[in-house]
C-alpha cells in the first residue's frame, strides 16, 4: 500500500467531506456470499470510527493503520478505547487486521534506522494486540542503492528475530510480509525473497504473507492470464508459500506490467484488469482469507463499494469458504 492510496489518513489536513460520508449504496451480506471482503478504512477520529465506517459500507473484512502511518510516534491507545474497539468489532462480525506505518525499514543498511524501525514495529504489534487483531501487514523494506538483495534480506531476518526472541511469550499476533512492486532497492518483490525469509525465520505461527495484486503485476507476475496465474500459483506451491498467505490486497495497477512501479488504480480501470480478480476469487485455496481494497477514494467509501461490486459477479461460481476458518492469532 502506498502513501497516496486507499484510505490513508492525511496529516495536517481536514478530511474531505466525501471521505467521511456514508456510501449511498452499501454492500449487503448476500452480495458478499459469506466471503471476507472489504477495504482499508480510516481511523481518523479514533479507532472506533473505523468500525463504524466498515459497518456503513457493509464490509466483512477491513484493514486499519494503528497510528498515523507517516509518523514515528503517536499517543498510546487507552485501555478503554481498545476495549470498546474489540467489543464493536466482535459485535459487527467484521474481521479487522492492521497495517504497519510506511516509515519502517527493517532491511535498512543504517543501523540507527533499522533499530528505530524495530522499536516502532514493537509498538505497533503491542497496539495490534491491544485491539485484538490477528495479524499486522508489514513492508519488508529496502536495502542500500546498488546493494545485493541478499544483504538486505539478511538484515530483515535478523531484526524480525529480535521482534519475537526465542522463548519469549511476546504479543500473540502474526506478521504478514507484503509482496512489493520492486521500486528502487525494495526487497520482497520476488517470491523467492519472501520464501527465503520465512524459511530462515522458521516460525509459521508468527510469520506469513500478504499478496498485493498490483504489486505482483508490477513485479512481473502475469496473473491477468489463465496460464500466468497458473504459473504463479505453481510457484507459490513450489516455494511452500500457499499455506503461509494470510490476506490479499485487491488493487488494480496504474503502472505497466513488469514496470516495478507502485501505483494503484480502481479495479478494472488499470493495466491489470478484472481477469486476475476472477481467478483469485474462484480459487478455493483463498476462499477463507480476508481480501481488502487499497484503491483510490475520490468519492470516499462509495468508491470502495463500487470497486467491490465490479468483482462480486465472480463469486457466483466460486467455492464457498471453509466453515469456521479465519486467519487467527498465535
Amino acid at each position: 500500500m502506498r502513501g497516496n492510496q486507499g484510505g490513508v489518513e492525511k496529516r495536517a489536513r481536514a478530511p474531505h467531506p466525501k471521505a467521511e460520508a456514508a456510501p449511498a449504496h452499501p454492500l449487503s451480506s448476500s452480495e458478499l456470499s459469506g466471503r471476507l471482503l472489504g477495504a482499508h478504512v480510516s481511523i481518523s477520529g479514533g479507532v472506533g470510527r473505523a468500525v463504524e465506517r466498515a459497518i456503513q459500507c457493509g464490509f466483512s473484512a477491513a484493514q486499519i493503520f494503528l497510528k498515523n502511518c507517516r509518523q514515528w510516534k503517536a499517543p498510546a491507545i487507552h485501555a478503554g478505547e481498545a476495549t470498546a474497539f474489540r467489543r464493536a468489532a466482535s459485535s459487527s462480525g467484521i474481521l479487522f487486521f492492521g497495517h504497519a506505518g510506511y516509515l519502517l525499514n527493517l532491511a535498512s543498511s543504517s543501523e540507527p534506522l533499522g533499530a528505530q524501525s524495530l522499536e516502532a514495529l514493537r509498538d505497533e504489534t503491542a497496539r495490534a494486540e491491544s485491539l485484538g487483531l490477528p495479524f499486522l501487514v508489514v513492508h519488508p523494506g529496502a536495502g542500500a542503492r546498488g546493494e545485493a538483495p541478499e544483504a538486505a534480506l539478511s538484515r530483515l531476518v535478523g531484526r524480525l528475530r529480535l521482534l519475537f526472541p526465542a522463548g519469549s511469550s511476546g504479543p500473540s499476533i502474526r506478521i504478514a510480509l507484503e509482496t512489493m512492486a520492486g521500486q528502487g532497492s525494495q526487497i520482497g518483490w520476488r517470491l523467492e525473497h519472501l520464501a527465503w525469509v520465512l524459511e530462515e525465520l522458521a516460525d509459521p505461527c508468527r510469520f506469513g504473507l500478504c499478496l498485493d495484486t498490483a504489486h505482483l503485476w508490477a513485479a512481473g507476475y502475469p496473473i491477468a492470464t489463465r496460464t500466468g496465474y497458473r504459473n504463479f500459483t505453481g510457484e507459490l506451491e513450489r516455494l511452500a508459500l500457499v499455506d503461509r498467505i494470510l490476506a490479499f490486497h485487491l488493487n488494480d495497477s496504474a503502472a505497466p506490467f513488469g514496470s516495478r512501479r507502485d501505483r494503484h488504480a480502481h479495479l478494472g480501470r488499470g493495466t491489470l484488469g478484472l481477469a486476475a480478480f476472477d481467478q483469485i476469487l474462484r480459487d478455493p485455496r483463498w476462499s477463507g482469507l480476508p481480501m481488502v481494497l487499497e484503491t483510490p477514494k475520490e468519492d470516499g467509501m462509495e468508491d470502495d463499494c463500487r470497486n467491490l461490486r465490479a468483482i462480486l459477479p465472480f463469486l457466483s461460481q466460486s467455492c464457498p469458504p471453509p466453515a469456521g476458518e479465519r486467519p487467527g492469532k498465535v
